[in-house]
């Protein structure tokens, strides 16, 4: 449980009791008698009191609202920027699959004009929390690259991009990967295999 279901319950308790008061106010008002010397004022009073419940209860209202929208906000926010340091290791990985299909020069270097787009367009939050390997496989497939992640990627599969210890999630070789210089990649040149 976190803490913040602790303060949500505290709130809705709140709301409940207040709900309740404006119930027992308006029970009153309705249960007036006219005979009642100064009627009028007695009503003005339990009516404002009932007013005075539910803008309170309105109000109280809103900043629950207000306040799960924050942390909404800031949970969205948390998930781009684990999905921004995901960006990286999935452009290099997808790079590599583009170096190393068999294309002809100008194939390739339109596939990483294509990549370079793709990665700028797409949210980062869809690289967040998911395996580096389903990552890169959707992006070559969605771009037509063959991509077999067996041979180049050494995480575990089933853990998301960085959370396995700083090796996983990498691509193998790393000397033998594309060259970050986009101007001086020549898919011609492939890494040595691996061993």
């Amino acid at each position: 449980m976190t803490a913040a279901a602790p303060a949500s319950d505290r709130a809705e308790q709140r709301l409940a009791l207040l709900r309740e008061l404006a119930e027992i106010g308006m029970s009153l008002c309705r249960g007036v008698d006219p005979a009642t010397p100064d009627v009028a004022l007695v009503f003005a009073r339990l009516a404002r009191t009932v007013r005075q419940t539910l803008a309170l209860e309105a109000r109280l209202e809103q900043d629950g609202l207000d306040r799960a929208r924050r942390a909404a906000a800031d949970d969205l926010r948390e998930t781009r920027a684990r999905g921004a340091a995901a960006k990286p290791q999935a452009r290099r990985a997808v790079e590599r699959a583009i170096a190393e299909a068999d294309l002809t020069h100008n194939d390739a270097e339109n596939l990483f004009s294509d990549l370079d787009d793709y990665l700028d367009e797409e949210d980062d939050a869809g690289f967040a929390d998911r395996p580096l390997a389903e990552i890169v496989a959707r992006i070559c497939q969605d771009l037509g690259v063959p991509f077999d992640p067996d041979p180049w990627l050494d995480a575990d599969p089933s853990s998301p991009p960085g959370e396995a210890g700083r090796g996983a999630g990498r691509v193998r070789g790393g000397a033998g990967s594309p060259p970050d210089d986009r101007s001086s990649r020549d898919p011609a040149i492939r890494p040595p295999p691996d061993g």
